[in-house]
């Protein structure tokens, strides 16, 4: 288990760290499929906000670091989640031609969610007492 959770960590943290460190940088030149309209919409709009997909990007990055250097693994992985629920449910239901990234992504996430459960219990407490 020790072994699949270092490889689940390091795959996510690179791909974090990659496509963050790829929007500052444009090294990896990639052709883009062509997107439904819907997702162009999408991403326009995000695109259009100016500040949300640089602070996203801040974001995967630091946390991309994080997990690689294993590091507040929890914490960022719970940061992260919101950002790799959208990029699953972006490329399921929007954008197709990338569902293998989004199901990778997804699925490496709730697989380290699980085994780094013990560390979320706090969270989950319905009544907490002081």
């Amino acid at each position: 288990m020790k072994i699949a959770v270092l490889i689940a960590r390091s795959l996510l943290g690179l791909i974090f760290l990659v496509f963050g460190l790829n929007f500052f940088f444009q090294f990896l030149h990639m052709q883009q499929p062509p997107m439904p309209e819907k997702a162009q919409a999408f991403s326009g709009g995000l695109f259009g906000a100016g500040y949300f997909f640089p602070y996203m990007k801040v974001i995967e990055i630091a946390s991309g670091v994080a997990l690689l250097i294993n590091r507040y693994t929890a914490f960022f992985l719970l940061i992260l989640f919101p950002i790799s629920l959208n990029i699953f449910l972006f490329h399921t239901l929007l954008a197709p031609a990338g569902m293998p990234l989004g199901v990778s992504i997804i699925i490496l996430h709730l697989f380290l969610g699980y085994a780094y459960r013990k560390y979320y219990a706090g969270i989950f407490t319905a009544v907490p007492v002081l």
